[in-house]
């Protein structure tokens, strides 16, 4: 059945609380006030499917009839130290109260220089969890740029809170 079909399905059925069906928008205007909200609420992403698409188990490599499109942002981060033996950094923010927190690591690829302890990174991320570390951080570079008022925990996009 094409994705449109199997949706208009699903919605017919009463599954309780146990399942919910992901709202799914169909015109411009119904996507781009889709997307908006879901920025808006410090959402992951948003998947992008062609209704007439037939399901298929897995997912291809590149292409396909769906594109994922993921929410990530940036930050700036004070490196705390190294990780012995491999390729990746401790990460830290100043807090509201003034104290460093540990926001967690960042590997450095192999065509990057492993920044020094106390340097400024710039680290991109998917969300950060509150009290917690950021996850799926990427390396971007060094911020020689920056100064310590840009590496606070202002900054971070955290998690969106579900609703139970």
């Amino acid at each position: 059945m094409p994705c449109f079909d199997r949706v208009r399905s699903l919605g017919a059925l009463n599954f309780g609380n146990g399942v919910e069906i992901v709202k799914t928008a169909y015109t411009k205007e119904e996507k781009q006030e889709l997307y908006d909200n879901l920025i808006k609420n410090n959402a992951e992403g948003i998947v992008f499917k062609l209704k007439t698409a037939p399901y298929t188990a897995g997912r291809p490599s590149s292409g396909g009839s769906q594109l994922k499109h993921k929410f990530y942002a940036e930050a700036t981060f004070i490196v705390s130290d190294m990780t012995t033996g491999k390729r990746s950094v401790g990460l830290e923010l100043v807090g509201e109260n003034g104290q460093r927190v540990s926001v967690g690591k960042v590997t450095i690829p192999p065509n990057k220089e492993v920044p020094k302890v106390g340097e400024l990174v710039e680290v991109r991320y998917l969300y950060a969890y509150k009290d917690g570390a950021v996850f799926q951080s990427v390396y971007k570079g060094t911020r020689p740029d920056s100064n310590l008022t840009d590496a606070t925990t202002k900054q971070l996009k955290y998690k969106a809170e579900v609703e139970v």
